[in-house]
């Protein structure tokens, strides 16, 4: 017998034994580990406040633990919408959000702007390479980019003087 043909030999028991334990598997058996909550408890949710209310007490009973609500920070960060812009938040709840001190507030809002600068500086960088390889000419910039550049020079100002204000 050639190594060929038990090599084909080997794989058609192999296949035979992986039929075998495919014929056994459960798709629903183990899911849970045989008791307790369904670990995806979202799944089967609607959305409704009763299906909420659900979700937090299945949470709660299969956990341990009370589901703690998100600070109004984090709330803010999780809100950025598709453009990666923080949709709006009143100061007032921004201030009475009683979850961070007023110096986390600051802090984390520093650090905030400094991963936001940090985006915007590789947008610039990246155009710049793009203009300087590409060979664009200034000229070539549509009008409202001009208008564009003016605005965003002025607000970076006022950004740079209000930054100074604050770490004073």
């Amino acid at each position: 017998m050639t190594y060929l043909n038990k090599f084909k030999e080997y794989l058609n028991e192999m296949d035979d034994e992986i039929e075998q334990e495919i014929e056994e598997m459960s798709v629903t058996g183990g899911m849970d580990g045989g008791e307790g909550p369904v670990k995806t408890p979202k799944a089967f949710s609607d959305g409704s406040k009763k299906s909420k209310k659900k979700q937090k007490d299945n949470a709660t009973a299969s956990t341990g633990f009370d589901v703690v609500n998100d600070s109004l920070y984090m709330k803010m960060m999780k809100s950025l919408n598709s453009t990666g812009q923080l949709n709006e938040t009143s100061y007032q709840d921004y201030k009475k959000d009683l979850t961070a001190t007023p110096q986390q507030k600051v802090n984390r809002g520093i650090a905030e702007v400094n991963k936001m600068l940090g985006l915007m500086e590789k947008i610039v960088n990246n155009n710049l390479r793009l203009k300087t390889e590409m060979g664009v000419q200034s000229n070539h910039f549509w009008k409202s980019t001009g208008t564009r550049f003016a605005k965003i020079n002025e607000r970076m100002t006022r950004i740079a003087n209000r930054l100074k204000e604050l770490s004073q």
